[in-house]
């Protein structure tokens, strides 16, 4: 059943559609390989990103369900159900809720019994959405999800009205933990605050590990990196080379993709980031991610960091060659 409800919080400046599960046609565990399947096949197996095929998908996805799904994150946390969702189609701001107990009636033996599980009124994620991106298989499918980074001001910001308390906690590279209190409840929000594929959504009976989840968003998000910077050097050739400035757009593209690719190895690896997602950079990254590697990896990121560094400043100097150069970024794209 679809709601729409109006709102005046700043938070959310128009309205939201909230989607509870009330109808299921398909038993949602026996019938979970289907019910992908069919989800992926009636938005034709492409990247979602419309912000109406956006709330359209959750729909269709809690009716067809009952929100009897499995959720895995990139730091192998899984939930076992979508209770609902929220999105608001003006701030791009998707809220997946695993558990609210906000308006749950308890004796207080029964609170007293929830609260050493769930000490909480209410358990979320959220993100400005990007994509959905639909991973077909034979007989089912599989859905991964990124969004855009947000800092931790902007994400306080975006949570601070109408609350009596609110912090922000670092939870791992790719989210932020916000913990407020509203109206007497307190609130756990998992905000999502890079662009990486962090979340993937399952049919009950997949049988796949959180482990496996894992490894796979992790390949999704390399590939992602290895796609754009194969991209580039395919169209190197079109430019002048001896136009610098032709030649710096191109490399400070692969600039761009190395610093994505980096940052996943971090993220992978649990390496401290101390700057927020868009404010850490090739050199930044370089140092952290050196001290793991091999010697000779080691060298070509050292090479790679002086390469660009001739091309993103006006040094006056002549440069060497690009096409000899260029493929080192290739070069370690391919080590890491």
């Amino acid at each position: 059943m679809r709601y729409k409800v109006d709102l005046e919080s700043p938070f959310y400046p128009h309205y939201l559609y909230v989607i509870r599960p009330r109808r299921i046609c398909m038993d949602p565990i026996k019938d979970s390989h289907k019910i992908f399947k069919g989800l992926a096949e009636k938005y034709g197996n492409k990247n979602i990103s419309n912000r109406v095929q956006v709330a359209d998908f959750f729909k269709d996805l809690l009716e067809a369900t009952g929100g009897l799904i499995i959720v895995d994150f990139l730091d192998m946390e899984n939930w076992d159900v979508i209770e609902s969702f929220s999105f608001d189609e003006k701030s791009e701001i998707l809220t997946l809720v695993w558990h609210d107990f906000r308006k749950l009636v308890e004796t207080e033996r029964r609170r007293e019994l929830r609260q050493s599980l769930f000490p909480a009124s209410l358990y979320s994620c959220a993100l400005q959405i990007n994509t959905i991106l639909p991973v077909p298989a034979k007989e089912s499918a599989l859905f991964i999800i990124n969004g855009y980074a947000k800092t931790s001001k902007e994400i306080k910001n975006l949570y601070r009205f109408g609350t009596d308390e609110i912090e922000i906690y670092d939870n791992g590279f790719f989210k932020k933990r916000v913990i407020r209190k509203v109206s007497g409840h307190y609130e756990v929000i998992d905000f999502h605050c890079t662009p990486l594929y962090s979340l993937v959504m399952m049919p009950k009976a997949s049988g796949i590990s959180s482990a496996h989840s894992k490894r796979f968003l992790y390949w999704k998000n390399v590939h992602v990196a290895l796609i754009r910077i194969r991209k580039i050097l395919d169209s190197f050739d079109e430019i002048d080379e001896f136009s610098h400035d032709e030649v710096s757009e191109k490399v400070n593209s692969v600039r761009r993709a190395m610093e994505y690719l980096l940052k996943v190895e971090c993220c992978s690896k649990g390496l401290k980031i101390s700057k927020e997602y868009s404010q850490v950079f090739l050199g930044d990254l370089i140092a952290i991610v050196k001290y793991t590697r091999e010697s000779h990896i080691r060298d070509l990121l050292a090479k790679v960091a002086k390469f660009s560094n001739e091309f993103s400043h006006d040094t006056g100097k002549k440069t060497i060659s690009t096409k000899e150069n260029l493929p080192l970024y290739w070069l370690v794209y391919m080590q890491l």
